[in-house]
């Protein structure tokens, strides 16, 4: 039968056809003279989409001309796969978008004078896909006394939908505690100021923020029991005194790592294999020997027991068996896989061992004695780890394996009683205000990862999706953080909360203590990965009583009267589309 395709053969800038007749033959009407008018060829290649590109969409803006394609073609591509759009007497196009067919979207602006090689009327734009980690958590900043200063991502464990392996969705953890040291939360005006942005491709569900002042003697600190794991670690409080670090560090290659994780200067052992599946890595270890305790006490269950009170002190319960108190801190972050990942790794039989711990027995084998030490969710975050009554022989050999990315930048070792008494003052939100700002510079000291995030350099350009439905509407929230109830505060990408605490309802410290703040979170995220549960839509929404997400009938949103007056009148700011106005990358140009 009869066929036409069409191409630059030439490759002179403009477009020309070949022709299949009715018997078979071929012909090629060149395009001649088609040159004289100007024209840009886009090349693409994917990173975390195929290498090739295949089902991109490419949006072209010059002026009043627009145009949108889509590559179809083979991968690998048996001939150039470019796409060229003519521009007619413009020199440049404003603005070249490519929404990957991992679902990044990259917009390029600076093409006549950074990205882009021109050759008679002819400019060829190559694009090398972004590797975007396209959600996370929301992002903690806090007044410092001089400025906003990034504290670290969090609300991980509430992520939802996430897929894990054939047949089964994570199971969403909605609390979190935020460790702020002191130096990070200063009082301005009376109140302490924190901010809480969305500024990844998700949509975030938040219920409740409560800021804990923590006062304690100054010679010691106090961490919250974090690290994700499923079930969720209960809450707790450690109190340290004198931390060091392990006596020796080694990888699973025999080298002396302990230079590494003595102190937090972004170098962590990193000296293992990575998988070609993101957020997967071959096996490797981690293996420390940790000090002996400083003082002995008596254990019968060798269970740190929190009690709470106006003074939160740690106790061991009497017993009959003398035990040292170990405590891991395990500061670090984590390069995730995400849902794609995850269905990658489930289709070539691969699945992800979380950090387990193991300890040598009298025989002097390994033992595992925890099977999941937890994950740093944040970036950083400090993972907390209750060895005592742990260790099965006078060894202090300890070894964490996993064939995850983790990345330890800090480890240290408490050894003391951990009987040292706290203060705790709850503080509910003062202010809360939701609006739409845009989107932090990224920073990085030394061009790798973690990545901080400067409060005081904004872009307003989306470079993400956006998932459509209703979203809380923009102004006064401060209801709606009031308790854990189901009645949610729901941001899009670019939104921020502002909050702020009365400090003045804090009690005198006493002369020799000092203040360590933990943000208490409770709240869901949900991401856009296509592999991820509902990736599309806002709805439906999560409830703390359900089993997973999605959720299936009997299991309901409890919609009662106060929280159907919730959504009609507080979840009112529409998104229609996904993908944001190529306009708004001209304005931001």
């Amino acid at each position: 039968g009869r066929g036409l395709t069409a191409a630059d053969l030439d490759g002179d800038g403009d477009i020309d056809l070949i022709v299949r007749g009715a018997a078979g033959e071929l012909r090629v009407l060149r395009n001649d003279g088609g040159n004289r008018n100007h024209s840009i060829r886009v090349n693409l290649k994917g990173r975390v989409s195929n290498r090739s590109a295949v089902e991109a969409k490419i949006e072209m803006r010059a002026g009043s001309l627009a145009q949108k394609l889509e590559i179809y073609s083979a991968s690998p591509a048996p001939a150039p796969a470019d796409i060229i759009f003519g521009l007619g007497k413009r020199q440049s196009p404003d603005v070249v978008r490519v929404l990957w067919p991992a679902g990044i979207v990259q917009a390029e602006t600076q093409i006549a004078t950074s990205t882009a090689a021109r050759q008679g009327h002819s400019i060829t734009l190559n694009v090398t896909e972004l590797d975007r980690k396209p959600s996370s958590c929301p992002y903690l900043y806090t007044w410092n006394g001089r400025q906003f200063e990034f504290v670290t991502d969090f609300m991980g464990g509430g992520e939802m939908g996430h897929f894990e392996e054939a047949g089964r969705y994570n199971t969403p953890d909605a609390d979190e505690y935020v460790r702020i040291r002191d130096d990070q939360l200063q009082e301005q005006n009376g109140k302490f100021e924190i901010r809480v942005t969305n500024e990844l491709e998700e949509a975030t569900f938040v219920d409740r923020l409560q800021l804990l002042a923590i006062a304690h003697p100054a010679a010691t600190e106090v961490y919250p029991h974090e690290g994700m794991t499923d079930p969720p670690k209960p809450f707790k409080l450690f109190v340290t005194n004198r931390v060091r670090p392990p006596l020796s560090a080694f990888d699973d290659h025999g080298r002396d790592v302990l230079d590494r994780i003595a102190k937090l200067d972004r170098r962590y052992p990193d000296d293992f294999r990575l998988d070609r599946i993101r957020g997967y890595a071959e096996e490797h270890t981690l293996t420390m020997e940790l000090p002996r305790g400083e003082s002995r006490v008596q254990s019968q269950e060798s269970k740190v027991r929190l009690t709470q009170s106006s003074i939160n002190r740690q106790t061991l319960d009497i017993g009959h068996r003398t035990l040292d108190r170990t405590l891991l801190l395990l500061t670090g972050w984590t390069d995730y896989a995400w849902s794609s990942d995850n269905v990658a790794a489930s289709q070539a039989g691969k699945t992800l061992r979380p950090p387990a711990l193991e300890v040598k027995d009298k025989s002097g084998r390994w033992r595992t004695v925890i099977d999941n030490i937890g994950i740093p969710v944040g970036r950083p975050q400090t993972v907390t780890v209750d060895l005592t009554g742990k260790f099965l022989s006078g060894s202090r050999d300890v070894r964490i394996v996993t064939n995850m990315r983790i990345y330890w930048d800090q480890i240290l070792v408490d050894t003391s009683r951990g009987d040292n008494p706290t203060q705790v003052t709850k503080l509910d939100p003062l202010v809360a205000d939701l609006n739409w700002r845009g989107f932090s510079r990224e920073l990085t000291p030394d061009g790798r990862e973690p990545f901080g995030y400067d409060y005081h350099h904004v872009a307003f350009t989306s470079p993400w999706k956006v998932m459509t439905g209703h979203y809380t509407r923009e102004g006064n929230v401060l209801e709606l953080l009031s308790e854990s109830d189901d009645i949610f505060v729901i941001s899009r990408p670019g939104d921020e909360l502002r909050i702020s605490f009365d400090a003045t309802r804090l009690p005198f410290l006493a002369a020799g203590w000092k203040r360590t703040f933990l943000l208490y979170a409770n709240g869901f995220s949900k991401e856009m990965d296509i592999n991820s549960a509902s990736p599309d839509q806002v709805a439906p929404l999560p409830f703390h009583g359900m089993s997973r997400y999605p959720y299936k009938w009997p299991e309901h949103y409890p919609l009662t009267d106060e929280r159907r007056k919730y959504i009609e009148q507080y979840n009112t700011r529409v998104v229609t589309s996904p993908v944001p106005s190529i306009n708004t990358a001209i304005v931001q140009r």
